[in-house]
């Protein structure tokens, strides 16, 4: 990630910029770096100071978000090379962008190209000018300037972050979510309730996380319990160098051929990265989806899919395509009382291969379909499993391996025994005999491959056989010729082969070949107007002379501040004897944020083939009144013939949850239902060591309790003696924090990603003479985990001093000179004199320094201090008196001109000092 960005900030090169938008100053000191007429900006301060729906994290390298009220998907992925803005490729050069600790810099006419702005820099007043090319949210919501402008961190440049460990414990106390609905209805059943629990934490050193939901009886349905470890490094299971484990509702991997990821009781573990995969592959996508909620995926700011009914509690997008290279996958929840949330992920996607002599392993082993803690409802259908797993409660097992056997070839092979429908067999009369419902046997199947390259192109070659003396061959190839990402696939078979990865063909119907294209790239109907598509399609044959062909194309685009996205499926069937059937369905999404005031949806269902008709469309108005209250307004119409159904609703927002009342209405039938839900979390706070009640999510990703305290013995633990601070603001979570007057903040909802991260603000503080830790506090969250950073900070002095020459009986200042305070035990404070001959040091602790000249440039100059300077800074901190130090040369001082013909030093200073007139 550092290595890409290749644009340095130094701090001699700071700019100081009044920032003004369309006439209104958002910041008198926004800190640029580079020349004035195209400086380096901030992406994270310009984007809290302007309220852009955009994350800057800097530890990751990544710029993720969504721009205007169309919410233009922005992905800026510098460890991947990854630049993308509403589907299409960004430009950025190396010199455009450099990372700090606590910034991303991108050069102003850069900027341009991201947001809808254009700059103007004027380095003799200092001041950047901005003009906004369509409203932006700080234009729409100006009462809320005064809070963002306290939002901005410092901009020390390469600031290492604080790091608090986060190691798997014995136990923690969990992290609830806890949802429930009452409702009253027209019709039977005349009266429901329900609820959804979640609950996660350390047991055991795991993560666990439960799950517990009812039916609309109250009745429990479904429960579930995973323990799980991740590491990114490969540190899990000792030799094994496991980078995930887990046990419990789990889920076993899937092959290149036969056997997919099926879920139910059992263990798993793996070797292979955590967000690399090979393009001939698709993976797997779940997640926590509470009741009412809806979840949407983009992949590479392409619909794919929607959810709306969880299984077993969650969303499952099962074997989705990716494309070569990175792949930016978006999960959008849209909650019942207006929630929206998104998860991005970026899935690096090669041709399969691996390094030369490197080894990976997946394994898991399940009773499929199966949950851990048997209660509830036992239906397989209720718990996720579908015609191509017809083995509920039979035993699963599943491993692959890859081995890098050269640097261009890797070698793949898998192992699976799973259940499968018998052969179909036949009577004397040549009819065959029903297989009665749930009679299974047991597939062995065996896989062996090759991954390599062939003219740039990824190819993959698979053979597979099973006990049932069934086989396959597969080819495939990945190539992007003429900017097209294109992915080809052909799988012969003998036998009676069952492919669940494609999830067609079964002993009872067996399949002969299948083939399959994938297309993905962009069209520019006009030059403002950028199309990403996707086109898919298949080829499927069977033993009994049928074939069925389907194809897909789906795009999104942004027109006038609406995002669209819309599909169009068609399906044949032939079959021997019989003619042809075509069925094509299609979809149309819009949504917008119009005027960044109201969330707007609306969705159209339409079929064109066999008969063109129009069969559903849906629009939904949310609003927020203020921080605690918003309303909702839906319209839902059956253009078939079906009722018109109104929805209204409000929710009351609050720090200890939601609780929403909705109605709707259907006509002509009038029938009616009203409802109420609530939503709340429960979080161990362990600094109160209590419970306490929060806004949803604790049972979904990490949270931080933060202590700041003067540490006056400095022992880096708040004890007797220190003091608490106040006014200390913590961002990074869903909701903001400020320590209170104990010093403590607790912030929920840092989510559940590798590395999480908080930014540290000292502005608000009452002392502003403090030496602390760095603004940056990184970590590694997972649901239900509090992480405890305590925050030591000591009393800080400044200093300024001056460094004099005498000239003609007179003191005068002496500019460029490179000076530095020693402290015994602490590594140099450095810096180097203005043109007045003055240097500023500030958070100075407590201590005795002594003031000296940079040695190699004070042996090159020959240049001295008259006398040996100490400096004492004492416990209680604060501004210093004033420190004048004189020089005097061994030989005579350079003339100012001297300064461009030394020889260059290795701080980047000036060379040579200069006399100041």
């Amino acid at each position: 990630m550092r290595q890409h960005a290749k644009a340095e900030v130094h701090e001699e090169d700071l700019l100081l910029l009044s920032a003004d938008l369309d006439g209104l100053t958002v910041s008198d000191a926004l800190p640029a770096y580079g020349q004035p007429d195209d400086p380096l900006l901030p992406m994270g301060e310009l984007s809290r100071l302007l309220d852009l729906n955009v994350t800057v994290s800097p530890v990751e390298g990544q710029i993720i978000g969504r721009l205007g009220q169309s919410e233009r998907a922005l992905t800026i992925d510098l460890a991947n090379g990854v630049f993308r803005l509403a589907g299409t490729a960004l430009t950025l050069a190396p010199e455009d962008v450099a990372v700090t600790g606590q910034d991303i810099y991108i050069r102003a006419s850069a900027v341009s190209r991201i947001l809808p702005i254009t700059f103007e820099a004027d380095g003799t007043s200092l001041l950047l000018k901005m003009h906004a090319l369509e409203q932006l949210p700080i234009q729409a919501r100006l009462e809320r300037l005064a809070a963002l402008r306290g939002l901005a961190p410092d901009t020390e440049t390469n600031e290492d972050s604080l790091k608090v460990p986060t190691p798997y414990t014995l136990f923690s106390m969990p992290g609830f979510d806890i949802s429930g609905t009452i409702g009253a209805s027209q019709i039977a059943p005349r009266f429901t309730h329900g609820y959804d629990i979640r609950m996660a934490g350390d047991l055991l050193y795991t993560g666990f996380q439960g799950y517990v939901g009812s039916d609309q009886n109250g009745r429990i349905a479904s429960a579930r319990a995973t323990f799980e470890r991740h590491d990114v490094n490969g540190k899990l299971l000792g030799p094994v160098h496991a980078t995930q484990a887990s046990a419990g509702d789990t889920f076993t991997p899937s092959l290149a051929l036969g056997a997919r990821s099926v879920g139910g009781r059992g263990f798993s573990f793996s070797t292979a990265p955590l967000e690399q995969t090979s393009v001939f592959n698709r993976i797997d996508l779940r997640g926590e989806l509470p009741v009412g909620y809806d979840v949407q995926l983009y992949v590479n700011d392409i619909l794919r899919s929607g959810q709306r009914t969880p299984v077993n509690g969650r969303y499952e997008f099962l074997n989705v395509p990716l494309v070569r290279g990175v792949n930016v996958i978006r999960i959008v929840t849209n909650g019942p009382r207006g929630e929206r949330s998104e998860e991005t992920r970026i899935v690096n996607v090669g041709g399969g291969q691996v390094a030369k002599g490197k080894l990976t392993f997946e394994m898991g082993v399940v009773q499929q379909d199966t949950q851990l803690i048997n209660v509830g409802k036992q239906d397989p259908t209720a718990l996720g499993a579908d015609v191509f797993s017809p083995g509920h409660g039979k035993l699963r097992v599943t491993a692959d391996m890859t081995y890098g056997l050269t640097a261009g070839m890797t070698l793949v092979g898998g192992f699976s025994s799973f259940p499968a429908i018998p052969h179909l067999t036949f009577d004397a009369q040549g009819k065959a005999i029903p297989i009665p419902t749930g009679t299974t046997v047991e597939r062995q199947l065996l896989t062996a491959g090759v991954r390599t390259s062939i003219f740039g192109a990824a190819t993959q070659l698979d053979v597979a056989a099973d006990s049932q003396k069934s086989a396959a061959v597969a080819l495939g190839l990945a190539a992007q010729p003429f900017g097209i990402n294109a992915v080809a696939k052909q799988v012969f078979y003998t036998g009676s082969f069952v492919d669940e990865t494609v999830g067609l063909g079964s002993a009872d119907r067996p399949i002969t070949s299948h083939s399959e294209v994938n297309l993905d790239f962009n069209l520019r109907p006009y030059k403002q107007f950028i199309l990403p598509l996707t086109v898919r399609g298949t080829y499927d044959y069977y033993a009994d002379k049928s074939a069925t062909l389907t194809t897909g194309v789906r795009a999104s685009g942004n027109l006038r501040n609406i995002l669209l996205s819309g599909g169009i499926d068609m399906n044949a069937l032939s079959a021997r004897g019989a003619p042809t059937s075509y069925t094509t369905t299609g979809n149309l999404s819009a949504s917008t944020f119009y005027k960044f005031k109201w969330q707007l949806r609306a969705s159209l269902d339409y079929t064109l083939a066999p008969v063109t008709t129009l069969n559903a469309i849906t629009l939904t108005a949310d609003r927020d009144i203020s921080d605690k209250a918003s309303i909702r307004f839906g319209l839902g119409r059956q253009l078939t013939g079906g009722d018109t159904n109104f929805q209204i609703g409000g929710t009351t927002h609050t720090r200890y949850g939601d609780l929403a009342l909705t109605g709707t209405y259907a006509a002509p039938s009038n029938q009616w239902t009203l409802g109420m839900s609530f939503a709340l979390g429960l979080i161990w706070d362990p600094l109160a060591r209590r419970y306490i009640l929060t806004r949803p999510g604790p049972a979904s990703g990490g949270a931080v309790a933060f202590q700041a305290f003067m540490d006056e013995n400095g022992n880096g633990v708040f004890d007797d003696g220190d003091r608490p601070v106040s006014g200390v603001t913590i961002d990074g979570g869903e909701h903001k924090g400020t320590t209170n007057a104990k010093g403590q903040a607790l912030v929920t909802g840092v989510g559940s990603a590798p590395t999480g991260r908080i930014q540290i603000g000292l502005d608000q503080i009452d002392d502003p003479f403090v030496v602390a830790p760095s603004h940056t506090v990184s970590f590694n969250p997972r649901p239900g985990k509090i992480i405890h950073v305590p925050y030591p900070m000591t009393a800080a002095s400044e200093l300024i001093a001056h460094v004099m020459l005498r000239q003609e009986g007179r003191l005068v200042g002496l500019s460029a000179v490179r000076v530095r305070l020693i402290k015994k035990g602490a590594p140099p404070i450095e810096g180097s004199t203005e043109f007045d001959g003055t240097v500023g040091f500030e958070a100075l602790g407590p201590g005795v320094y002594s003031f000296e000249l940079d040695t190699e440039q004070a042996e090159r100059l020959h240049m001295r201090l008259v006398k040996p300077t100490t400096i004492v800074v004492p416990n209680q901190g604060g501004a210093l008196p004033d420190l004048n130090a004189e020089v005097i040369f061994d030989r005579p001082a350079p003339p100012p001109e001297a300064a461009d013909a030394a020889p260059p030093a290795t701080a980047p200073a000036a060379s040579a000092p200069v006399l100041s007139r």
